[in-house]
């Protein structure tokens, strides 16, 4: 017997009319009419309700209905492969947002760690605001360090340091600006401008890895005494170190 014919056989051996049963699984009339003449079948979860409600098991239900068996198992595994594509999206999701708070947990720890030590320097090392929103510290006549105004990235920068970790240092002589930029200890190069045409006249560009620790050598490049430069470097260095390496 197919499908069909077992909910008909059932519907009649409860005495029901179509009506009556399709009020049962809340469908229409014409559906039931259509399931006991094959023309469509109830879905997996009604064909379970079906079998409840009327204390009948599946096997009896599809027994000898081939085309419905092989129908239903497809469904079951389809179900089954749903189900697990379900349960993998849901654990990769779970290791993304327990990722992510955990990466939200480090961003604020180190955010506070590097603005608190930041603005620590700042008033250790004399440094104030200057018109540039720079902030500056008066080392020596006519040397003056600045760093940047700082702050972290913002969380969904992925960033866990400031955009920007830069020294710097200018030097005021009689007809040269000397400007040092330190992007890491004893990592820096450095220009002489001439004050009356602005023109380049010492520089560390063409500098070989060892000349930038020949300071006789860099201060004959910047027009700058080897005692000076000496200093000015070593100021530098340690102000990195401070602000950016604490």
């Amino acid at each position: 017997m197919t499908l069909g014919s077992n909910i008909q056989k059932i519907r009649k051996e409860a005495h029901m009319s179509q009506e009556d049963f399709a009020e049962i699984f809340h469908v229409s009339r014409q559906t039931i009419s259509n399931w006991e003449n094959s023309k469509s079948y109830p879905d997996l979860e009604t064909l379970v309700k079906i079998s409840d409600s009327f204390n009948i098991s599946l096997d009896i239900l599809l027994k000898e209905d081939l085309i419905m068996v092989k129908t239903f198992d497809n469904e079951i595994k389809s179900t089954r492969k749903y189900a697990k594509a379900l349960l993998a999206i849901a654990i990769v999701f779970a290791l993304l947002i327990g990722s992510f708070s955990i990466y939200s947990c480090v961003y604020f720890n180190v955010k506070s760690k590097l603005e608190g030590n930041f603005a620590e320097q700042l008033k250790e090392n004399n440094f104030y605001m200057n018109r540039d929103g720079f902030y500056s510290m008066d080392y020596a006549d006519g040397v003056v360090y600045s760093v940047p105004n700082q702050s972290m990235p913002g969380l969904l920068n992925f960033s866990l340091h400031f955009h920007v970790s830069n020294v710097y240092c200018d030097i005021d002589l009689e007809d040269t600006s000397v400007e040092i930029v330190w992007e890491g200890v004893n990592d820096f190069s450095a220009s002489a401008v001439s004050k009356a045409d602005n023109k380049i006249i010492g520089s560390t560009s063409e500098f070989k890895a060892d000349d930038f620790a020949d300071m006789q050598k860099l201060g004959n490049e910047l027009g700058v005494s080897e005692e000076e430069i000496s200093a000015v470097i070593e100021k530098g260095n340690e102000l990195y170190r401070d602000f950016y390496q604490s």
